[in-house]
């Protein structure tokens, strides 16, 4: 099964010593679900495009074997917590360590790294239009494009999905 391979792939070591910097090894509370199984799971929502934390632990809740390929035994995590473990890690970090994974299972033939489909949105800039009505004038980057509901001033965010097994 490609798929276990592919969570497999995340033991690594400097992933385990970077993540478990972002827990508490002792004392009072709650031990924490494995980063790596946390980080497992992540990979298995981007791979099988799930589209939320709410069904991603719902899939692993009735998925014992989804659940058990990214570590976890009997008792799952609940929604929020795969949002607190992203709050934890901070987006640069967790996208260092996914991308890192990611590249590495490109590399090694497991996923293609092929593009599928890619869609922007619009990201309204503060500014006014400008004289040549084409930017922004406190913001000179911004441009004038269509939105939903007539022109926007703004920026274009293009997002790529990536073709996973």
């Amino acid at each position: 099964m490609k798929l276990k391979k592919v969570l497999d792939s995340v033991d690594s070591r400097s992933l385990q010593d970077l993540l478990g910097r972002l827990y508490h090894q002792e004392g009072s509370g709650r031990k924490p679900y494995n980063p790596l199984s946390m980080l497992r799971a992540q990979l298995l929502k981007y791979l099988l495009r799930i589209p939320s934390d709410r069904r991603l632990s719902l899939r692993l809740r009735n998925d014992r074997k989804a659940a058990k390929i990214c570590g976890f035994g009997k008792r799952t995590p609940c929604h929020s917590l795969f949002t607190h473990y992203r709050h934890r890690l901070g987006e640069e970090t967790y996208l260092q360590a996914f991308n890192q994974r990611l590249r590495s299972l490109i590399e090694s033939g497991v996923v293609k790294g092929e593009v599928l489909a890619i869609d922007s949105t619009h990201l309204q800039a503060y500014s006014q239009r400008s004289r040549d009505n084409r930017t922004g004038r406190s913001d000179p980057d911004a441009r004038v494009g269509r939105g939903k509901r007539g022109f926007i001033l703004g920026y274009r965010v293009h997002t790529g999905q990536l073709h996973g097994l």
